[in-house]
């Protein structure tokens, strides 16, 4: 995480009622080829977190409770990624954090591109206010998560669902965002190889500066994404995911990139680009294309990427969803 951010917090304005409260939060990929640090589509891939505030602290009762597949990957104690983003929210409510349990179940894959950091990021943010008594605002809650995680896109996807567009605003420290409705009829298929690849390490490859040639060609290309979206082009999609800013530097750390555009080269798939950072790696293609494309991905996946899975994932469109008790 880079940076700290603080919310004045004070312990008596949990409402009375409120004793718990679920979020559920969707996984999603950033940049799409050229949108770096600017697009993220978010899939029907879930974290759920659930916070409960006990009436007094228990020691005996567990801090971090995690489910499913997180049950070995993550820490259960004051180290947990959630945890620490509590804290740093609560900073001047240390009696709030001796009372707070979490359960973390996930679907999301960690560390694999598949926005699995700002999801949980994203959803502790959301829970630190609402506990809070404070009704969430999506342009601060997207500039807290941004601060957290260093970056806006994956956490502007978990929040609003679909595909979306972030930047962060010349006036203020908010992150303004803006949601476009991905076509139905283009399938996302994401090979998750079983290597994790840390952001930090991928962004340490990246030069500091870029050509006025290359830039110029990443803000055609991502305009001709959004606009390849907006009127559901197939040929423009095509034309639009190809990027100068990151990939061509993470090749070397996701090779499966490279390996897979090859394979996938004779068959008609919309484009194949880097899910985030990495290490995995998306597939678009139209629906009636999706089988044997997808067929062709595992058997190549069984071969060449021994342990990788292919997600055949639905868009999610709903963001961020929250109950409470």
């Amino acid at each position: 995480m880079s940076g700290e951010v603080q919310f004045k917090r004070r312990s008596e304005r949990i409402p009375p009622d409120l004793r718990k409260l679920t979020v559920r939060v969707p996984g999603s990929s950033a940049n799409l080829g050229p949108g770096f640090d600017a697009l993220a589509l978010a899939y029907q891939l879930y974290c759920r977190l659930d916070f409960r505030i006990l009436e007094k602290n228990d020691p005996t009762v567990p801090l971090i409770t995690l489910k499913g597949c997180l049950s070995d990957g993550l820490p259960k104690d004051q180290n947990n990624l959630i945890y620490t983003v509590l804290s740093n929210l609560w900073r001047n409510d240390p009696e709030i954090l001796q009372r707070v349990r979490i359960s973390i179940e996930s679907e999301i894959p960690l560390g694999k591109g598949v926005g699995s950091s700002a999801a949980a990021i994203t959803g502790a943010v959301w829970a630190a206010n609402v506990l809070c008594g404070e009704m969430p605002d999506n342009g601060k809650i997207l500039s807290a998560a941004a601060e957290l995680e260093g970056h806006a896109d994956n956490a502007a996807a978990s929040l609003l669902g679909g595909l979306v567009v972030s930047a962060r605003s010349t006036k203020t420290r908010s992150i303004v965002s803006q949601k476009l409705l991905w076509p139905k009829e283009w399938r996302c298929l994401v090979t998750v190889p079983s290597y994790v690849l840390s952001t930090k390490k991928s962004r340490s490859v990246l030069p500091q500066q870029y050509s006025k040639h290359d830039a110029v060609h990443n803000i055609q290309k991502v305009s001709l994404l959004l606009a390849a979206v907006q009127n559901r082009d197939e040929e423009a999609l095509q034309e639009a995911l190809h990027d100068r800013l990151h990939e061509p530097y993470r090749s070397e750390l996701v090779p499966q990139l490279g390996a897979i555009r090859k394979h996938l080269s004779d068959l008609p798939v919309l484009g194949s680009v880097l899910s985030g950072a990495g290490s995995s790696v998306l597939t678009i293609v139209h629906e009636r294309q999706k089988q044997p494309v997808l067929s062709s991905l595992k058997a190549w996946a069984e071969k060449h990427s021994p342990g990788a899975e292919v997600l055949d994932l639905d868009v999610d469109l709903e963001g961020l969803k929250v109950s409470y008790e």
